[in-house]
């Protein structure tokens, strides 16, 4: 059997043993059920059936990636483990008093699938964890020649990495402990940090830049998904709520370069809903149309290379046929290869996507004096009573074989927290900040996903990623209501969404992944959540979608559901646990109405289906009451002098919209306002 490789992100040779052997044991019979070897019906890919997760290594990837959990939920993982191996826990899920290594293979599919639909919370929360983290590394693992056996049977042919662009930065690596000076101190280089660097740089500022994540740029990015998956995505790609209920992607590297492109400005009505929420006449003043339009000037937004790719088109073409409201949805593009855009989800090396590292960081290095270190974690922002002195933080060589890390300290007299909505918040709560209002107030954008399996081939893994969408529902609610997007389906992903109905169900659906185009429903969310701190100073998200949320969310599926419907998909599946597979192909207005109806009767909560978030918001708002809100409209931490927040942690609410250039906005109005009060 080939040697896997899981990506570069860590040394493998010095990973812990996480499991003790009998849970090893366990997890390895766990994975060889979900992903076994199955005999090839007529038709089927002999290759993509003849692969199983033990041979492909799977769980010892798997123990690999739980070194980036949480220390609670890897308890709570070899708790599952444990109990899996305990016959009354196995004949209470499925009535059979057997360990689940010793029951029969049929025995142990029927176990995992009544755990996927248990009354049991826990159980369910086992299940979607086991299933997640397989799925995506039985279709992404790769084998020494950078292949993985499954990807020819599912028609997925990875582009290689051709010739990148130059970097754009010149990047600092700390090669030891360090003590360092600047005038401001800018934590995080995604969409806040990078703009508000360029904007002290400018003013002549000496500006330090710490970014957690690994420096890469253009010729470091690999086009492959479970490297950019792992090595650019907060903990390796796993972040999650507490419970599991909604998956979370976020960057670990300044997220601009990872995102999907998607530059909508905010609208309007939002602005006045803001102002009049915050107390803050900011959003409605013509300082914030000038920051925004300025924002969208510098890194090209706009619809011109908004190629619509078989993916979109689906999209498109159901809101056509159905007469619904769609649009092109407006990019940071300037002169992208569309034959190279589908990867660039995980880093562009081609160089037309217009992330912070190559405008504004890039500004910040060519107009002023910025330094740019990544590998290097803050832990905690230090103060003199209430005067902000700089941080303290952690880098990691790395270079270095063993992982090794270093103490550094950097004062300055302006501290900008640009982390993200997650991390932001987590860091000033490490610091031991008590403003009432810190960390409550997340908004995480919940999305589930619609997939159409269709006649002709799609593969959603190619072209730009994000160029149509649809607002017909964007008002259910006033201001709140859903968004039709479409997401780009490389295999790990789709599989991790895919529900599980079994081992052959899930594979016969993979085999057609080139078929299927991904529309998903992006939700509003009023029902904020929150970020606390664990004991190990790692951010704890406890989140679950309200009423009004879950309510939206059911009618966005059904949008989504009748659009697949009216661009001629012969199968339409929702993300749900239990089956909601619609043979679309020659189904009548009545059979098409009955789905509907019962995909909005269907549980979507806490593990009975797959949510999503990408964005993360709201945990440091501003506003114009100390009580209700973290930092003044400066975007000033009340009670710290030179203490500031440029993320979308800032957001009175939820945006709506893909927060990007309002992120960038808010982060070009801070640093502007910190120039002028010099």
């Amino acid at each position: 059997m080939d040697t896997l490789i899981r990506s570069d992100t860590i040394n493998h040779a010095l990973v812990p043993s996480l499991l003790s052997p009998n849970e090893r044991t366990t997890l390895l019979w766990i994975c060889g059920a979900l992903f076994p070897r199955l005999e090839a019906a007529r038709g089927d890919d002999p290759a993509l059936f003849a692969a199983d997760a033990v041979s492909l290594g799977v769980p010892g990837a798997l123990e690999e990636t739980l070194a980036a959990v949480p220390p609670e939920q890897l308890q709570d993982f070899r708790l599952l483990l444990r109990a899996l191996d305990h016959p009354l826990f196995v004949l209470g899920i499925a009535g059979k008093a057997k360990s689940f290594r010793s029951l029969s293979a049929e025995e142990r599919e029927k176990v995992l699938l009544a755990m996927a639909t248990s009354a049991v919370p826990l159980a369910r929360k086992g299940f979607q964890a086991v299933k997640r983290l397989t799925s995506f590394l039985f279709y992404s693992l790769m084998d020494d020649r950078r292949a993985n056996p499954t990807w020819h049977g599912i028609g997925y042919l990875p582009p290689p990495n051709g010739a990148p662009r130059d970097a754009a930065l010149t990047l600092t690596n700390i090669e030891g402990p360090a003590q360092l000076e600047a005038d401001a101190c800018v934590i995080g280089s995604g969409a806040g940090g990078g703009v508000v660097a360029a904007e002290l740089a400018r003013a002549g500022l000496r500006v330090i830049v710490l970014e957690q994540g690994p420096g890469d740029q253009s010729p470091q990015f690999d086009r492959r998904e479970i490297v950019g998956i792992q090595r650019l995505h907060l903990d390796r790609g796993t972040t999650s709520t507490r419970d599991l209920g909604v998956a979370i992607l976020a960057g670990a590297c300044g997220g601009t370069s990872i995102n999907y492109q998607t530059s909508l400005r905010l609208p309007d009505r939002m602005r006045d809903e803001w102002a009049s929420l915050s107390g803050l006449q900011l959003f409605v003043d013509q300082r914030f149309t000038r920051a925004q339009d300025a924002v969208c000037d510098r890194i090209n937004v706009g619809t011109v290379e908004s190629v619509v790719n078989s993916n979109n088109e689906a999209l498109r073409r159901g809101c056509v046929a159905l007469g619904w409201s769609w649009q092109h949805v407006t990019r940071n593009a300037h002169g992208c290869d569309p034959t190279e855009c589908g990867s660039c989800i995980f880093g562009c090396r081609h160089g037309g996507k217009q992330s912070t590292a190559v405008t504004f960081l890039c500004d910040a290095q060519q107009l002023g004096n910025t330094t740019i270190i990544p590998n290097c974690r803050v832990t905690r922002v230090t103060y003199d009573r209430s005067r902000v002195t700089g941080v303290r933080a952690v880098a990691r060589d790395a270079d270095s074989t063993m992982g090794t890390e270093f103490q550094v300290t950097v004062r300055a007299p302006i501290v900008v927290v640009s982390a993200g909505g997650l991390e932001t918040p987590a860091l000033l709560l490490r610091s031991g900040l008590k403003t009432p209002a810190l960390g409550k107030n997340l908004y995480l954008h919940p999305t589930s996903a619609v997939i159409g399996v269709y006649a002709d081939i799609v593969r959603a893994w190619e072209g730009p990623p994000q160029t149509v969408m649809s607002e017909e529902h964007a008002a259910l609610d006033g201001n709140y209501g859903v968004r039709l997007e479409v997401v780009p389906t490389h295999p790990g992903l789709l599989a991790f969404a895919l529900p599980w109905f079994g081992a052959r169900d899930h594979r016969q659906r993979m085999q057609r992944a080139a078929n299927v185009s991904a529309t998903i429903v992006l939700t509003r969310d009023s029902n904020g959540g929150r970020v606390r701190v664990r004991r190990d100073g790692r951010a704890a998200i406890e989140y679950r979608p309200g009423a009004r949320e879950l309510s939206h969310l059911k009618r966005g599926l059904e949008a989504a559901v009748r659009a697949h419907v009216a661009a001629g998909a012969e199968e339409v599946i929702t993300l749900h646990s239990r089956p909601q597979v619609l043979q679309a192909k020659g189904a009548t207005a009545s059979a098409i109405d009955d789905y509907c109806a019962r995909a909005r009767s269907s549980t979507l909560d806490r593990n009975w289906s797959t949510l999503f978030s990408a964005h993360q918001m709201g945990t440091c708002r501003m506003g114009a009451d100390p009580r209700t809100s973290v930092c003044d409209e400066r975007g000033a931490v009340r009670g710290i002098d030179g203490l500031f927040v440029a993320d979308a942690s800032l957001f009175p609410a939820a945006s709506g919209v893909n927060p990007m250039v309002t992120v960038m906005t808010v982060a070009k109005l801070v640093g502007e306002e910190l120039v002028a009060s010099r």
